[in-house]
């Protein structure tokens, strides 16, 4: 009986390990992608968004667009839900 409650004890121990680290791993997302590197709050007021993408290939291409045509940078950011998001800045 007592090895019965020390599985327990060491199984109910690993889920909430594992819910810890699922409810941290949004807060440790992918970083921004820049086309200059860096990214500020200051900055961030600056940003335009342009469009959805369905994958970071394409958003980067997006992005690479918008600097041939007179834009400064841009930011390609993860929405699980609705994909590549991008950002141009002037």
């Amino acid at each position: 009986m007592r090895s019965r409650s020390v599985r327990l004890a060491v199984t109910a121990s690993a889920v909430a390990l594992l819910g810890t680290l699922a409810a941290a791993a949004p807060a440790a997302a992918a970083p921004q992608h820049s086309a200059t590197g860096t990214s500020s709050v200051e900055q961030a007021a600056a940003w335009e968004f342009v469009a959805w993408y369905p994958n970071k290939t394409q958003c980067q291409n997006g992005g690479a667009y918008y600097l041939r045509h007179g834009y400064s940078n841009y930011i390609c950011e993860l929405d699980p839900m609705r994909g590549w998001a991008l950002m141009v800045g002037e």
